[in-house]
């Protein structure tokens, strides 16, 4: 163990003799430390010190030499690289973490205070004598006239002559007045005005039976006091004086020097101070109580402080008892997907075993593979199923908090399972984010969470008076209030912007810093990293591009500079505050910020290159970091590198799909295409099968436009290869129904469309593949080509059912539903349901109930409508199916309008809306304002919405301005203006022959009766007449206009057949007192009373 001594000289030792401290200014870091007494010494203010204000340029750098040699010197067994424990690193600065016992002054210290509280003498004598045998000079020898040193010099010296003190007031009580008077007489010639020096050798003489000394000592002390000071002795010296002339045995005493003995060294505070968060973290606190799913939101943009907050949080829960487990979404690209969930569950596992749920949590708490599932839904069920599971019995053991921070980071799979834990799991859920970088995925994770949210906080900037703690917190004093009027102004309280000017302000002085405050805070960070080394700068710039968090190994296998210039640059990021050490071996920067600054300011070309030696280290260091090694090598592809960053790439897409992150699955699957492209090979099969194996990534996450766009680029690979086998691969790989269309409505792609019949006419080709690529047809063709669309369905169900194959055979079955004119939808409903549960496939289940949803609600059948509605909302929520979730609630929506609920309609539309907002389908902005104005039309309010629908069109492309022709027409005619509605309604082309057929037929029947001719009226008559008894619309699932009688009773009363009319108002009438519709009862019998 390694000695220091202060009192006297400065010298250190350890079991083998005196260590060299080196030249004197290495000497004086030591002693800055001590000084210090284990709290942290900002670097700048070490080199101000060290220099006399006067540093040269490379201070920093003779600086980092002196801290590597004494660290030598202190931790000589110290491994490479393993984190110093004595002389560590702490942002601002370093400081000393030594035992009270390797500092003599600091021993000195705490056996003066054990003195103290001794209440045998002769105890406090040995303790006394101990303490003060430790001296053997002036504190701190050469150093105790530096302004550094000075004050702490004093104060020790102030405590000797204390001990000194009461080591003779120790003899005076063990009756050795003798030796008390020579003790406390050496002190009286050393320092005259001392009183209680005085005080004791007049008690002490006294004592001994010497009257006439004792009172001559106390005549003298008078004298030197009126002599050199003007004043009077004090009360003690009086009194004693009083007594002894009265003869009276004195009243021991003892004064106590107000010089309090140092802190422990050892357990000198390290914890950030949090300010101006009390509020919030009172009502994280609240939040905190209770049973059940609990969750808070903590939200604030860069550098509020979320991340502070949430540390705070945790420090204060586990001291309540709480086990408290962080998951941060990593900043950076190079981390695995889930990332957040494995932290937790590892985490966790350490001390909760997940015995039984072990297998189905591999996925997260290995890298390896859970159980394997044909259905990737219901795989995907069960592991959050077992997620659950175990967080409940973890919590039953002892409550337990989850904060997930970074949540804007999150991929699709991380949002997934917080919408679950929140919802499902007994367990406080924090989640903190930045609310302006919201993705779809924690936007859908928040609003499925809602219920369960106890506080939401939105950090703003610190007050005035908050920012004025925080910055002097960290200038060790109070900042002139004009220097924080400035910095508050210019941060808006932002505190990482604070901290940043603050440590600016120790760098350069207030008066320059507060004059000349950046902009940004990045221009703060970039004159920070300035006062560095341009060495250690770029050694940062490397660590920037490793990531936000990083391995030391592998950034000194990447560094072109040796591995001790590498820790002396870590070392500079530590004490700057620009860095921090989460764990051995381990760096992650401050913030952000930090590295967003330093990678911007790096060029590609270099970029590039580090990028391509980090995974040339990662690969040798830690070949497991699939993620990294995609992530590094897919950003500096060459034609060398290539087939390494693609198979890394598919190696890491596959980890990804273990854990059912499809969409990061998805982007692996493309970057590793990408990379191929750069290979000098052929690799067009490779790519080919690649591109389709992100779409049906895509597929499953309901993303259809990222999947067509992949499948697109895979069939063009083929096309221009002139691969016709690789064509039909192309078109046969998505394997995901979903239920809505994955093209633009109303548009044709004709390339696609001939692609696909390319693909058919491939010679050899398997039943099975003509069976894929024939429903592939259909939906490219759709109403545009009806007749051959339903031939072409037929076909496909007819291979199927020849090959006796249930997954070529549902989405046979789903083609031909999605014809308009399918009188048997609803045994096509009915059968998709019993593929889906014989062969425990719940998506071709959930598919069969939507179809039924369809046909029901066509013919009004409320009853039946909602019971297959219910069945399909159960695995649509199970499975967190967003296009199904977005459909059932759609359908909500049209059963409410069918009910007569016209409010409740539109709620549900709303949250339709939302969730369409946050899927990938076509059209996703166009159905919402379908939605309301069929509420509208219901309300007799349809006028309302001119203004909606005229800007809807003008921003619109063609074809879909042109769909919503009728919309438009009858929202003028509501609004009063014919004349504009008769010249919009000339714009009207034939309705399209596709599932929104009857909508827009009986759409346009209400146009021509208000506004066509009596032979337009019988021509839409013959049209809409193949819809009587129905609903208007209700085969989409999702909208509806009513029965379609109605507008033929009006249709006939235009072309002047009163009986025909009212024929179908009777039918009219019957339907909607069927489904308890008010207001179409009532517009019904409008009709028959006219």
């Amino acid at each position: 163990m390694v000695r220091i001594r202060v009192l006297g000289a400065l010298t250190a030792s350890d079991e083998h003799g005196e260590l060299d401290l080196g030249g004197p200014r290495q000497r004086g870091v030591l002693a800055r430390l001590l000084v210090a007494r284990g709290e942290v010494v900002p670097v700048d203010r070490l080199i101000d010190d060290l220099w006399r204000g006067e540093p040269p340029p490379r201070a920093l750098g003779s600086l980092q030499a002196y801290i590597s040699n004494l660290r030598r010197l202190l931790e000589p067994e110290r491994a490479p690289r393993a984190p110093a424990t004595v002389l560590v690193s702490r942002a601002p600065g370093y400081a000393l973490r030594l035992d009270t016992e390797a500092v003599d002054a600091w021993l000195f210290g705490a056996e003066w205070d054990l003195a103290a509280r001794q209440t045998d003498p002769q105890r406090r004598r040995r303790a006394l004598e101990q303490a003060l045998a430790r001296w053997q000079g002036p504190a701190y020898g050469a150093y105790a006239q530096e302004a550094w040193a000075a004050a702490e010099a004093a104060r020790l010296e102030e405590l000797r002559l204390s001990a000194r003190e009461q080591l003779a007031a120790a003899l005076l009580d063990q009756d050795e007045p003798a030796l008390a008077a020579a003790e406390a007489e050496v002190l009286t010639r050393e320092h005259p005005l001392r009183e209680e020096a005085w005080r004791l050798t007049a008690l002490a003489r006294y004592r001994a039976g010497r009257q006439a000394d004792a009172l001559a000592t106390l005549r003298q002390a008078r004298e030197i006091l009126a002599d050199e000071l003007g004043i009077d002795p004090g009360p003690a010296l009086t009194r004693l004086e009083a007594d002894i002339l009265a003869q009276r045995i004195p009243v021991q005493e003892k004064v106590i020097a107000e010089s309090l003995p140092p802190r422990d060294p050892a357990t000198a505070a390290t914890a950030t101070v949090l300010f101006g968060r009390d509020a919030e973290l009172a009502a994280l606190h609240g939040a905190a109580r209770g049973d059940g799913p609990r969750t808070a939101t903590v939200a604030g943009e860069a550098g509020s402080g979320k991340t502070a907050l949430l540390h705070r949080l945790r420090d204060d829960l586990r001291d309540g008892g709480h086990r408290v487990v962080i998951g941060r979404c990593p900043e950076d690209e190079a981390a695995p997907s889930a990332w957040p969930w494995v932290e937790v569950l590892r985490a966790l596992a350490g001390e909760h075993d997940p015995r039984d749920l072990a297998p189905a949590l591999a996925p997260l708490l290995t890298d390896g593979a859970g159980p394997e599932r044909a259905d990737r839904a219901h795989g995907r069920f069960l592991l959050h199923r077992a997620v659950i599971d175990y967080l409940t019995a973890v919590a039953h053991a002892r409550p337990l908090a989850i904060l997930l921070d970074d949540a804007h980071r999150c991929d699709a799979e991380t949002a997934a399972l917080l919408a679950a834990v929140a919802t499902r799991a007994p367990v406080f859920t924090v989640i903190g984010y930045r609310p302006d970088e919201v993705p779809p995925a924690l936007a859908d994770a928040l609003a499925s969470s809602a219920t369960t949210v106890g506080v939401r906080i939105r950090l703003r900037g610190l007050g005035t008076a908050d920012s004025a703690r925080l910055v002097g917190a960290l200038l060790g004093r109070a900042p002139a209030d004009p220097v924080v009027a400035t910095l508050h102004d210019r941060t808006g309280g932002n505190p990482f912007y604070l901290i940043e000017i603050a440590r600016l302000l120790q760098s350069e002085g207030e008066l320059v810093a507060a004059s000349e405050v950046p902009e940004g805070v990045r221009d703060v960070l970039r004159r920070r990293l300035s006062r560095l080394p341009e060495t250690a700068v770029s050694v940062l710039r490397l660590a920037a591009v490793i990531g936000r968090e990083f391995d030391l190994g592998v950034l000194a296998r990447a560094a072109e500079v040796g591995e001790e210039e590498v820790l002396d640059a870590v070392e500079a990021g530590v004490v700057a505050g620009l860095l921090h050490e989460p764990a051995s071996g381990r760096a992650r920067f401050a913030h952000v910020l930090v590295r967003d600054t330093l990678l911007g300011d790096l060029s590609r070309i270099r970029r590039d290159r580090w990028h391509r030696r980090i995974g040339a280290a990662i690969e040798e260091l830690d070949p497991a970091d699939l993620t990294a090694l995609a992530y590094h090598y897919g950003e500096s592809v060459t034609p060398q590198t290539a087939r390494r960053a693609a198979d890394y790439a598919v190696a890491a897409a596959q980890r990804a799909e273990r854990r059912f992150a499809h969409d990061v699955a998805a982007a692996g699957y493309e970057r590793a295409a990408r990379a191929l492209e750069r290979h000098p090979g052929d690799t067009v099969d490779e790519r080919v099968a690649l591109l389709c194996r992100a779409g049906r990534s895509h597929l499953v996450c309901g993303d259809g436009p990222a999947a067509r766009a992949a499948r697109d680029r895979a069939a063009t690979l083929a096309e221009d290869a002139d691969r016709p086998g690789l064509l039909v691969r192309a078109f046969t790989a998505w394997d995901a129904p979903t239920p809505w269309m994955n093209r633009r409505y109303g548009v044709v792609d004709h390339a696609v469309v001939a692609r696909v019949e390319t693909a058919l006419r491939c010679p050899g080709l398997a039943p099975a593949d003509r069976c894929r690529l024939s429903v592939a047809l259909v939906e490219e063709i759709g109403g545009a080509e009806l007749d051959r669309a339903r031939r072409v369905a037929g076909e496909a169900e007819a291979l199927a059912r020849d090959l006796g194959d249930d997954t070529l055979l549902a989405p046979a079955l789903q083609a031909r539903s999605s014809l308009y004119d399918s009188p048997d939808r609803g045994a096509l409903g009915a059968e998709l349901i019993e593929i889906g549960r014989r062969n425990d496939h719940h998506a071709y289940l959930l598919l069969g109930h939507t179809v039924a949803v369809q046909a029901a609600a066509f013919a009004g059948d409320l009853e039946a409508a909602r019971a297959h509605l219910e069945a399909a909302t159960g695995p649509a929520d199970r499975y967190q199916w967003r296009q199904a979730q977005a459909a059932n609630a759609m359908a909500r929506g049209l059963l409410a309008l069918v009910g007569g609920d016209a409010g409740d309609a539109e709620r549900r539309y709303l949250e339709a809306a939302e969730l369409l907002s946050r899927t990938g389908i076509f059209n996703a902005g166009t159905l919402p304002l379908m939605a309301l104005f069929t509420v509208r039309l219901y309300q007799g309010r349809a006028g309302e919405l001119a203004e909606t629908i005229e800007e809807f069109i003008r921003s619109a492309p063609a074809d879909t301005a042109d769909a919503t022709v009728d919309f438009h027409a009858l929202v003028l005619l509501a609004a009063g203006d014919r004349a504009a509605a008769a010249r919009v309604r000339r714009r009207a082309r034939p309705v399209p022959e596709d599932l929104f057929r009857s909508l827009f037929l009986t759409l346009r029947g209400m146009v021509i009766a208000a506004l066509g001719t009596a032979e337009e009226a019988a021509a839409i008559y013959r049209d809409l007449l193949r819809y009587r008894d129905r609903l208007g619309g209700a085969d989409t699932g999702s909208f509806t206009v009513g029965p379609v009688d109605l507008v033929l009773g009006d249709l006939a009363a235009r072309y002047d057949d009163p009986d025909l009319a009212a024929e179908h108002h009777r039918a009219a009438l019957r339907i909607a007192e069927g489904c308890a519709n008010q207001g179409w009862i009532d517009a019904a019998c409008a009709r028959l009373d006219h």
